[in-house]
């Protein structure tokens, strides 16, 4: 039984949540201020200033003339920052975002003087089971939070040790009763020991390690006189009681024995989980799945090679990008579940970290395949593309290409001519490559350059075989003739070779692969929801969807590519009624567009969805059976591919009910049919082998207090009209049918390496005379084709 108290005065600091960003750095400002007065004021004390080292940048940028002080108590071990950047949410960013907040955590904290080196999350909404490794790897632990443990806290207690699929261990430290166990003492030193002894007398039983005290809540104002206070504590049970920081526990804790469990934490045993974050505001989620493709799939690994070759260090660019997405993926930010002026100022960081990522792409891209310093496309409408493939394993793919001129127009004392590219619109009737005609495609982003009115900026798209890995290959695009799609109300395509779909009357389609079939895919599910931006709480009373019309259109065209544009106009309830307790009589339409398209050379089946109408209050999935009942399904998580039941965890004597569905890292598994959804991070997968997906869940609401699913409120209750996405939703799917295996079933490390491939594609630049790296050349190969390969540990 523990015999020590570590009382540990900090602040939850949620940079934007309720109130904006600079809402709350007025109130970090004065929080600080008041931080350093006492750390002079009183030698013994300590602070945590949350384990994210951002906070200190945006205290710095109001108060540059504190930073000595500041720096002082950091080298001093009296503040503690770090180790994060970003006090992220867990589930929702990539796992490499994870690293990348670590590294940026450890490089400006020892900036100030110092890192904490406990892995400390005290507010997300549970972890993924590959943290330990991620720890390990940082020297990280113990791992201190609150959130995430189910049913397996009442066996292994509030300290434990938590094992990643690979091995790695750390010390798991729950703070059972909240990071703001000792928050608002008296100010009465006598009555703050009293309050201390009455909450210990709560805690759980914690076997050699201290029982810590967290002193402290969101955006907490410090208090002072906490010395007294423990002092008379001491006195009043006979325990030590120190003031300290989190990293005193490093030495403090015996991991020696500890049961250990191994898995995710997705359990609201002791506090609320919030599920309903994996699908709050999920055009917010989508543009940050957007973003990191950008720059952990293409800008990074591209610059990496480019300087390696002499080109110009990109990394100042690439941090701007870094720290602009990470800022994002906050808990609350991230999560969807903060005020709507908050979600309307990440879009602007979204933006900033996509763009900046893709013209440094594009920068690296056009040198790497022959293009000047200048980066001037040659003055012609025939022009040779690099077509480059970030992937480590050679592929076939759609790739498809802006015609823009670079210059965009010269000028000479006498003319000013426009580049011909950019003028291809309204001049060439098609174009072709290598022989083979490719797709001509109107833009139809409003902010591409058009010279003349009524000519249309141009895309060409067109399938390129076998480019190699980490590589390119070079093609020539020369104008032609026409080359349009074949227009008609079949409902039948294929990929050529073993990809059959046909859309049915309902609007959903049948997918065969080599003698399976898949029936009835992409059906629409529509469920009344009364709950707010943390949580789905359904009302099943509803009529679910009512079919309108169906209207479908194919577009055949001699490269090969086929589609079939599905539009689907659905009746739906307008909302719920005022008592929340039911669906309205009164509907409204639901449209879902669907494009769906097939390729030679693929494999897969692209799905381009649109969501959108004016019903309130409700959740949107696309549904995908897979044919046979199946107790367990396969999903890409944060750093590997987990096995997920499908039925939810005992949830008895839990605070929160356990989730029905779950989070995914971009695909999800079942009976061989695997449904890519990046940026869609909700899925549930049926009993009866059903895949769900969540495409759009709106509700009006940050927080409510009454829900069903719910025992207390996750926040104010503060209406929050974007989040019934008025927008609606517009995302990118993919469905693959996998081969029959063996007994074993399929390697899921080659599945996610397949899936990961898919979901970065291929892209295409003006390729030049003296490229700088040859085409046809593998610079990267990854054998076997699997990236999860386990390092086992010993125990």
């Amino acid at each position: 039984m523990a015999t020590e108290v570590l009382i540990v005065s900090h602040t939850h600091w949620d940079r934007e949540w309720y109130r904006t960003f600079e809402a709350f750095r007025a109130r970090l400002v004065d929080t600080v201020d008041r931080v350093l007065d006492l750390l002079d004021d009183d030698p013994g004390w300590s602070f945590l200033l949350d384990g994210q080292a951002i906070v200190v940048e945006d205290y710095l940028a109001v108060r540059p003339a504190s930073r000595q002080r500041l720096e002082a108590a950091v080298t001093a071990s009296r503040l503690a920052l770090g180790p994060w950047y970003v006090q992220p949410d867990s589930l929702l960013p990539t796992g490499e975002s994870h690293v990348r907040n670590l590294l940026e955590g450890r490089r400006v904290a020892t900036s100030f003087g110092g890192c904490s080196r406990v892995a400390y999350a005290p507010d997300s909404f549970g972890h993924p089971a590959q943290f330990p490794q991620l720890f390990a790897g940082f020297g990280l632990g113990p791992f201190v939070h609150w959130r995430g443990n189910g049913g397996e806290v009442d066996r292994l207690g509030p300290v434990y040790l938590w094992e990643a699929p690979d091995g790695s261990t750390v010390v798991d430290y729950v703070l059972a009763t909240g990071y703001f166990s000792a928050a608002g003492l008296p100010d009465d030193a006598a009555e703050a020991a009293a309050a201390l002894e009455g909450i210990l007398a709560r805690f759980p039983t914690v076997e050699r390690a201290p029982v810590v005290l967290m002193h402290g809540v969101d955006h907490m104002y410090p208090q002072a006189g906490t010395a007294t206070a423990a002092d008379l504590l001491a006195a009043r049970t006979g325990w030590t009681v120190r003031r300290g920081l989190l990293d005193d526990l490093v030495d403090a804790v015996d991991a020696g024995g500890r049961p250990r469990h191994r898995g995710d934490l997705l359990g609201g045993r002791l506090a609320n989980l919030l599920p309903g974050v994996w699908s709050s505001r999920l055009p917010l989620k989508l543009a940050d799945r957007r973003a990191e493709r950008a720059l952990v799939g293409w800008a990074e690994p591209w610059a990496a090679l480019g300087r390696a070759l002499g080109l110009a260090d990109e990394s100042p660019s690439l941090r701007t990008a870094r720290r602009a997405l990470l800022a994002n993926q906050a808990h609350d930010s991230i999560g969807g579940c903060s005020i709507d002026e908050v979600h309307r100022q990440m879009r602007a960081r979204s933006t900033t970290a996509t763009e900046l990522s893709d013209q440094t792409t594009s920068r690296v891209l056009d040198r790497l395949a022959g293009l000047g310093p200048d980066r001037h496309v040659p003055w012609t409408t025939e022009v040779a593309l690099a077509v480059v493939n970030p992937s480590p394993a050679a592929r076939s793919d759609v790739v498809r290409v802006p015609l823009d001129g670079l210059p965009l127009y010269r000028i000479t004392y006498n003319d000013v001519d426009v580049h011909p590219l950019s003028l291809a619109g309204g001049t060439v009737a098609g174009f072709e490559v290598d022989g083979r005609p490719v797709r001509l495609v109107p833009s139809d982003d409003p902010d591409r350059v058009r010279m003349v009115e009524g000519w249309p900026a141009l895309d060409v798209e067109l399938v390129v075989d076998d480019v190699p890995a980490f590589g390119w290959r070079r093609v020539q695009l020369v104008p032609s003739g026409a080359h349009p799609d074949e227009v008609d109300g079949g409902r039948t395509i294929t990929d050529g070779g073993s990809l059959v779909v046909e859309v049915a009357d309902d609007g959903t389609f049948s997918l065969d692969h080599r003698g399976r079939r898949f029936e009835g895919l992409a059906a629409v599910e529509d469920v009344g929801d009364r709950g707010d931006s943390y949580d789905f709480d359904p009302v099943d009373d509803g009529p679910g969807v009512q079919v309108r019309s169906v209207d479908v259109v194919r577009r055949r065209h001699p490269s090969g590519i086929q589609r079939l544009e599905v539009t689907r106009i659905l009746e739906v309830p307008a909302g719920v009624t005022p008592d929340r307790d039911a669906r309205t009589p009164e509907t409204v339409e639901l449209t879902v567009r669907t494009e769906i398209r097939v390729a030679p050379g693929t494999g897969r089946v692209d799905l381009h969805v649109a969501v959108g109408g004016h019903a309130r209050d409700h959740r949107v999935r696309l549904r995908f059976p897979t044919g046979a009942p199946v107790e367990a399904c396969h999903a890409a998580t944060t750093f590997d591919v987990a096995s997920r039941p499908t039925r939810p965890a005992d949830a008895e004597g839990w605070w929160h009910p356990a989730p029905e569905t779950f989070p995914h890292q971009g695909w999800v598994a079942a009976n061989g049919l695997v449904v890519g959804a990046p940026g869609l991070p909700e899925a549930q997968v049926d009993p009866d082998g059903t895949i769900a997906i969540t495409v759009l869940r709106a509700v009006g609401w940050l927080s409510r207090t009454e829900l069903h699913r719910r025992p207390i409120a996750a926040g104010p209750a503060m209406e929050a009209p974007g989040a019934q996405c008025p927008e609606g939703v517009i995302a990118d799917l993919t469905l693959r049918v996998l081969d029959e295996e063996g007994d074993e079933g399929p390697s899921w490390g080659a599945v996610a390496a397949v899936q990961a491939a898919d979901e970065l594609g291929l892209r295409a630049v003006p390729a030049g005379p003296a490229p700088m790296v040859e085409p046809g050349v593998s610079l990267l190969r990854l054998e076997p084709d699997s990236l999860l390969q386990h390092r086992r540990h010993a125990p």
